[in-house]
């Protein structure tokens, strides 16, 4: 089950888990989703990818201001992905993961005065401390630098 996936974030997260789940990213309605900060997990419903530490269905961590604001960002680039719309194989990278193995979110607002920049962090670091990896989706820049362009 995904659950199990997600068992790499357990020791800084309430045992409740994740606050929503979007199981079909590229056709879901996200109109209801919250505009809250918070982190984001997308995962593929039916790959397992191979880490150096083993496997997970994971493919990308991020973080956003707005959760509904960026997970509509990357609905649409996974569905110009999906229709070819672009020419730019350098630009969907993660996207073509998510066209080819599905792409199912798992969203986690921040709570009291959390960050979503560090709430990302400890994920992102939580998974590498797990997998021996990045989530495949992810690469070094996001986990090692933060600018404007990132914040939205």
């Amino acid at each position: 089950t995904m659950k199990r996936d997600l068992l790499f974030i357990k020791d800084f997260r309430p045992i409740h888990g994740y606050d929503g789940e979007i199981r079909n990213l590229a056709e879901d309605d996200l109109s209801e989703i919250s505009v809250k900060e918070g982190v984001y997990i997308i995962a593929s419903p039916q790959t397992k990818f191979v880490y150096p530490k083993g496997v997970s269905k994971i493919i990308y961590i991020g973080k956003a201001n707005s959760i509904r604001r960026r997970l509509k960002e990357h609905q649409t680039n996974l569905r110009n992905a999906i229709s070819d719309q672009y020419d730019e194989w350098w630009y969907f990278d993660r996207y073509n993961y998510m066209k080819y193995h599905g792409a199912k979110v798992y969203y986690y607002l921040c709570k009291g005065n959390q960050e979503s920049k560090n709430l990302e962090s400890q994920m992102i670091s939580s998974f590498y401390d797990k997998f021996g990896a990045m989530p495949v989706g992810n690469g070094a820049r996001s986990f090692q630098c933060e600018t404007k362009e990132d914040e939205q």
